[in-house]
Formats: structure tokens, C-alpha cells, sequence
């Protein structure tokens, strides 16, 4: 459970380096997004996902 906190904290500080350092690049990302069609952000979403599960399996290794 401790795990999944340090997960979330950490997302927290990746995103708020990103909108710190590059406020216009978020903003201008965000309206590109606003005209995806729904299908292929879920699907992005899911790729994304999945990426991150194997990251995970790779680092924590057989336990």
C-alpha cells in the first residue's frame, strides 16, 4: 500500500515539474486533447496502462 502512495506522490511531482517548466506546452496539449476522439484516447490510455504494468513487473522483478 506504501507502494501505491509513493506511485501517486511521485505522479504529483512529475506533473508539476512539467506544468512549471513548460506552462504554454501543457495548455497547448490540453486543447490538442479536447479533439481526440474519445475511442483513441481510451485506447492511448489503455496503451499507456499497460506499458506502465510491465515497467512495474520489470523493476519489482519474481518476488
Amino acid at each position: 500500500m506504501q507502494d501505491l502512495a509513493v506511485a501517486f506522490a511521485l505522479t504529483f511531482v512529475i506533473e508539476g515539474i512539467f506544468y512549471a517548466l513548460a506552462p504554454e506546452r501543457a495548455q497547448a496539449m490540453m486543447r490538442e486533447l479536447i479533439n481526440l476522439d474519445p475511442d483513441m484516447l481510451r485506447k492511448a490510455g489503455l496503451i499507456v496502462a499497460f506499458i506502465g504494468v510491465i515497467f512495474i513487473v520489470i523493476l519489482r522483478g519474481p518476488q
